[in-house]
Formats: structure tokens, sequence, C-alpha cells
């Protein structure tokens, strides 16, 4: 990971990413999320797919390139909490998700940030792994899903199976790929 102070692409995208989704995500679900209104919510989930995209794309292009930084490791950590965070707490807004589902997936990323500091505070990493992109995109389809899904076209039954389902995935990859880390981190103190 380089250490270069001049800003590369992967963190113009991380940034872009940082500052726009926290403010246009929760606008349009609050202000055009409509139960009714299937090419706004539609139109939001495509918004939404793409800030998800950069997430992957800029990690993407700072591998391929050679373009890891330090800052740009840490902000696509902020990035990504405000992504999903901001979403969240907007869908729950406009009660298409419960409270105890947002407390769940949410709680799971401040657990995360305490173990980080931890570790810390040890001189220990906890490296990244494959369960949080896994996680990542759980997160972006089940969002996606909570923007889309009272307007599509599946029965009622059918709709909420399939929100039950992608929310319990999401919950469960989450606190599992947490584990993984505690895990980690565990082996890293036993050493």
């Amino acid at each position: 990971m380089q250490n270069q102070k001049k800003i590369t692409l992967s963190t113009y995208l991380t940034l872009f990413r940082l500052i726009g989704a926290p403010v246009i995500i929760p606008y349009c679900i609050v202000q055009y999320s409509s139960y009714n209104n299937l090419t706004c919510n539609v139109a939001i989930a495509i918004l939404f797919l793409f800030f998800g995209l950069t997430d992957f794309l800029d990690g993407f292009i700072a591998r391929k390139y050679g373009q890891e930084t330090q800052i740009g490791a840490a902000l696509d950590h902020i990035a990504d909490k405000f992504l999903v965070f901001s979403a969240l707490i907007a869908l729950l807004a406009v009660g298409k998700i419960s409270y105890w589902w947002v407390i769940a997936l949410i709680g799971r990323e401040f657990f995360m940030m305490s173990l980080r500091e931890i570790a810390l505070e040890h001189n220990m990493k906890i490296k990244v792994s494959s369960w949080g992109k896994i996680k990542t995109a759980f997160h972006i389809m089940l969002i996606v899903w909570l923007i889309i899904s009272p307007c599509y076209a599946v029965q009622q039954s059918a709709r909420q199976s399939i929100q039950i389902l992608l929310l319990c995935a999401s919950v469960i990859i989450s606190w599992g790929s947490a584990l993984d880390y505690v895990s980690k981190l565990y082996f890293q103190f036993k050493k």
C-alpha cells in the first residue's frame, strides 16, 4: 500500500460515494420512494446500485493500477458505512424496514469499529476478508430489494418471503463475518 500524497482515481470514486451517497440516496428515498411508483423506485434503486458499484470499482482500480493508499483504504470503510447507514435509516423513516433489522445491521458495524480500535491499541490490524465484500453485496441486494419491492410485480407473500430471506441472510453474513474477524484477532493475540 502506497503512502502517496496525490489523490488517485480510486480515491476520487470513494470521495464521490462518501459525499454523494449520504445526501442523495436518503433524500430520494424519503421524497420520492412510493409504494405505488415503480418508475421512481427503480430509478432510486439504480442510483443506489451505482453508488454501491463504486465500492467494488474503486478497490479494483486501486489494486489493478497500484493506487492503494492508506487514506483511500480508510475513506473506503467510512464511505461504505455512510452508504448503507443512510439508505437503511431512510428506508426505516418511510416504513420499508423494521428498526430491529436496522439495529442488527448497523450494530454489527459499530461492533467492528470497536474491534478495530482494540486491535489498533495492541498494534494489530484486522485485514479485510472476502466476507466483507460478500456482506456488502448482500447489503446492496437487500437495500435495492427494499426500495423496489413494494412495487415489484410479485405476489405479496412471495415478496415478503424474499424480503425476510434477504434480511436474514444479510444479518447472518454480517455477524458471521464479524465472528471471522474476532477469531482472526484472537489468534493474533495468542501469538
